[in-house]
């Protein structure tokens, strides 16, 4: 099998409003490290763009992949905060991948940021002024993607709340052909609440679908299907 570079994306990206205080999202980063660690097994090389507060994949630093020396080659960490820090490094490191499977949870929105600047917490209004006239929309990531390289292989995500899951499926084949992707990983997080349990789908350009259920599963069905298997 042939070693493929893998661009996983995990976490959560931070939006500075002011020197101090930032605005995030809930992601951990654990599904987008279970990733990384099953392409690992399957000897694949990663590079693992992730947030701040991001869970780490573990399998590189395990003997069984050999030397110190190889397993460094095995994964690579980069570390990012902002939505526009994810593009920038995305930009240089798409051209050079096989894949990228793109789970972060970027931030739609930003903030002009004067770092002379620290908002008081005594004044509301001042705070939703000074919010409303420095935001900022952040450009759309997976849309670029296919642009900086028509040949990679794409997956990407899709979370909603709350909907059916016809719904679920309508909005990533949308999801899908607006982006250009070869799969996209769809949950709803009632489902998810309901069940108890990480449940998704896997969504291809066909139309077909593969129910998934638990962070494992989902890791290692995305390695089947880069594989080819």
């Amino acid at each position: 099998m042939k070693q493929l570079t893998i661009l996983v994306t995990s976490g959560g990206t931070s939006e500075y409003i002011d020197d101090v205080r930032i605005i995030t999202n809930i992601s951990t980063g654990k599904l987008g490290a279970k990733i990384a660690d099953e392409f690992i097994v399957a000897g694949h090389k990663v590079i693992y763009l992730h947030g701040r507060r991001s869970v780490m994949p573990v399998n590189a630093g395990s003997e069984e992949f050999g030397s110190w020396y190889t397993r460094s080659k095995m994964l690579v960490n980069i570390e990012v905060a902002s939505a526009m820090d994810v593009f920038n490094e995305m930009e240089k490191l798409v051209p050079t991948v096989d894949v990228v499977i793109h789970a972060m949870a970027v931030s739609d929105f930003g903030f002009r940021r004067d770092k002379s600047v620290k908002l008081k917490s005594n004044d509301p209004m001042a705070f939703i002024e000074y919010l409303s006239e420095n935001i900022i929309v952040n450009p759309k990531i997976l849309y670029h993607v296919k642009r900086w390289n028509p040949n990679v292989k794409l997956v990407s995500f899709k979370f909603e709340v709350g909907q059916s899951n016809q719904s679920l499926i309508e909005i990533a084949m949308e999801s899908m052909k607006n982006a250009g992707s070869d799969a996209v990983i769809a949950n709803d997080k009632v489902e998810m609440n309901n069940s108890k349990e990480h449940v998704a789908y896997l969504v291809l350009p066909s139309g077909t679908t593969v129910k998934l259920k638990g962070k494992d599963e989902i890791a290692k069905e995305l390695v089947k299907f880069v594989d080819g298997n």
